[in-house]
C-alpha cells in the first residue's frame, strides 16, 4: 500500500503526538509529597510511559498460602446504590485524605492521562495507578505506596485493588458491598498480602491497615450521609 502524501503527513502527525504523550515528563512540583516523589526518582519513571509500565503484584492463587488474611467489615447507613456511586467517584484527594494516608498522583493506562491534586477527577476506572503517602503513628516514618485498580465491577458492587512493585508488599484487596436486610450497606474489606518480613506482616501490618483502612471508609461513609 502506498501512502499519499495528506496521508503521510497525517500519519507523521500522529506518531509525532502519540511520541510526546508516551513521553510526557511527571510534574514532580505537583506531588506534594517528597517519599512520593523520592519513589519515582529511585525506580527511574520521570515519563508517563515509565509509569505505565509499573508493574501491579496482585494475589496469585498458586500460591495461596504464602499470603496472610485481613478482613475488616463496616456498615454504612445508606442504601448500597447511594454507597457504591460514593466509592466509585470520590475524588482521590478527598478519599485519601486522612490522618494516615494522603493523595499524591493518579494515572490512568486507559488514556495515558495523570492527575495531580488540585486536578478535576471523573472517578475510580479499571487500570488506575495510583500513589500515596503513608504516615505512620508519630510521624516516625513516611512512605511511599502504589496501588493498581485491577477491577470495578458495578453489578457485583466489588472494587479490587492490586499492591504494586516497588513496594514492600504484594497481594489484593478487595472492597465488597452488600444490602443488608435493613436497607443499608455493609462493606467488606478482605487483604490477601505478604512481604519478605514474617515481622512486618504479622505485627506491624494488621494494624496500620486497619487504621488507614478505617480511615479511609470512615470518610466514604460521612459523604455517604450527606447524600439525599
Amino acid at each position: 500500500m502506498v501512502l499519499s502524501s495528506s496521508n503521510k503527513w497525517e500519519s507523521g502527525i500522529f506518531l509525532e503526538v502519540e511520541w510526546n504523550r508516551n513521553t510526557m515528563e511527571i510534574d514532580l512540583k505537583r506531588i506534594k509529597q517528597s517519599t512520593v516523589t523520592e519513589f519515582l526518582k529511585k525506580f527511574g519513571i520521570s515519563t508517563l510511559d515509565q509509569l505505565a509500565a509499573l508493574k501491579p503484584l496482585c494475589y496469585n492463587e498458586a500460591n495461596a498460602g504464602t499470603y496472610r488474611r485481613h478482613v475488616h467489615t463496616f456498615q454504612i447507613k445508606k442504601d448500597v446504590r447511594t454507597v457504591w456511586n460514593v466509592y466509585a467517584n470520590i475524588h482521590p484527594k478527598e478519599a485519601w485524605n486522612t490522618g494516615m494516608v494522603s493523595f499524591g498522583l493518579q494515572f490512568s493506562r486507559s488514556n495515558h492521562s495523570i492527575n495531580y491534586l488540585s486536578d478535576p477527577d471523573s472517578g475510580m476506572e479499571k487500570d488506575q495507578i495510583l500513589l500515596l503517602n503513608l504516615r505512620l503513628p508519630g510521624g516516625l516514618a513516611n512512605i511511599a505506596v502504589a496501588h493498581y485498580v485491577a477491577e470495578i465491577n458495578e453489578e457485583k458492587r466489588v472494587i479490587k485493588l492490586c499492591y504494586m512493585e516497588g513496594g514492600a508488599s504484594e497481594g489484593s484487596q478487595w472492597i465488597t458491598l452488600k444490602e443488608t436486610a435493613e436497607g443499608f450497606t455493609e462493606v467488606t474489606h478482605l487483604t490477601l498480602y505478604k512481604s519478605n518480613s514474617i515481622f512486618r506482616d504479622k505485627i506491624l501490618y494488621p494494624p496500620l491497615h486497619t487504621r488507614a483502612i478505617s480511615e479511609f471508609h470512615e470518610i466514604v461513609r460521612r459523604k455517604a450521609n450527606l447524600q439525599g
